[in-house]
């Protein structure tokens, strides 16, 4: 409701809260490689560490699996399933089962593609700079 418009920003309210998908390759956190914590850009818990994101070429931040914030709402599709922030229950995006696809990547090990909207995501880098808003 209105607490969540005046905090967010249309797009991340749009995806948070009303389940939209941002369009691919419009994140700056897709190409984000330092040390650090992906949260939600609604309340602000852990959601993924870097360790786990990858580069999937499909135009969305990925990871091969998320911290115990991320729940996974299973579905009757069969490759993929939606995530949201455990916290909150704002909409991340979904869980396909296509990781084997990416050889050598986290992915590959977990059997899983977490394919994230990056504006439900804020970026905290280890080495203590500015936070990167997705």
């Amino acid at each position: 409701p209105k607490q969540w418009a005046r905090k967010l920003s249309a797009t991340q309210y749009e995806i948070l809260r009303l389940g939209g998908t941002e369009r691919p390759g419009a994140s700056p956190l897709l190409l984000e490689k330092r040390p650090g914590m992906f949260a939600c850009a609604g309340c602000g818990v852990p959601l993924y560490k870097h360790e786990d994101k990858f580069g999937s070429g499909t135009g969305w931040p990925s990871f091969a699996r998320g911290l115990s914030n991320v729940e996974i709402q299973e579905s009757d599709y069969l490759y993929s399933s939606e995530l949201r922030c455990g916290s909150c229950g704002g909409h991340l995006g979904d869980v396909f089962r296509d990781g084997f696809l990416w050889i050598g990547s986290p992915a590959f090990q977990t059997g899983q593609r977490h394919c994230i909207d990056g504006a439900a995501l804020v970026f905290v880098p280890d080495n203590g700079e500015a936070q990167v808003r997705g």
